[in-house]
């Protein structure tokens, strides 16, 4: 038997997306609000709009920004297929143009600097890497933190696992520290 797919109602999705925006310190794209409005089961990736070694590079970049802690990493809940979905269906083509040029551009470093490709690198060089790029290119950054960020808290997996249900306490607390629990709210 199979698990449900996790429903949020649209209230809590425009809520979720306002909460995401504000960590990713910008709206979210239109590309990406359309698609976590399609349930994961209906997700059909369109024709490849990227090469395998691109797709490669925004995968690995995706677990840079989200590892694994104590919850799955990034890919382990399945932000791989959230960004083949997004870029094949949603992104404009000025949008998807940045992403694939700043894909592009961590590989050619990877290449002059080490001789070999972005996803061979040990993840120290990696995650250099990727620090220059959000330096020196925040839109190619920013779009592929907005893919993982978005992907990963749209699975059923990082919503469950990330945010846990804090009851009201009965009265308003100006000063009540989210450090005590740690998460958000969910239900």
């Amino acid at each position: 038997m199979t698990k449900p797919d996790l429903e949020l109602d649209d209230l809590q999705r425009r809520d979720l997306l306002k909460g995401l925006a504000v960590v990713l310190g910008a709206a979210i794209t239109p590309g990406c609000a359309s698609a976590v409005n399609v349930p994961p089961t209906q997700r059909l990736a369109a024709a490849a709009r990227w090469s395998s070694q691109q797709r490669a590079v925004a995968h690995r970049c995706a677990d840079l920004i989200m590892p694994a802690t104590d919850t799955p990493s990034a890919l382990a809940v399945g932000v791989g297929e959230f960004m083949d979905y997004v870029t094949s269906t949603w992104l404009q083509r000025a949008e998807l143009e940045e992403l694939l040029d700043g894909l592009d551009a961590l590989q050619s470093q990877a290449q002059r600097e080490w001789q070999t490709d972005f996803v061979s690198l040990n993840s120290v060089d990696q995650v250099v890497l990727l620090s220059r790029l959000e330096s020196a290119d925040g839109k190619a950054f920013g779009r592929l933190k907005e893919l993982t960020v978005v992907g990963y808290y749209f699975s059923e997996e990082g919503t469950k696992q990330e945010r846990q249900y804090v009851p009201m306490p009965g009265r308003y607390d100006g000063y009540f520290k989210l450090n005590k629990v740690g998460k958000q709210w969910s239900s």
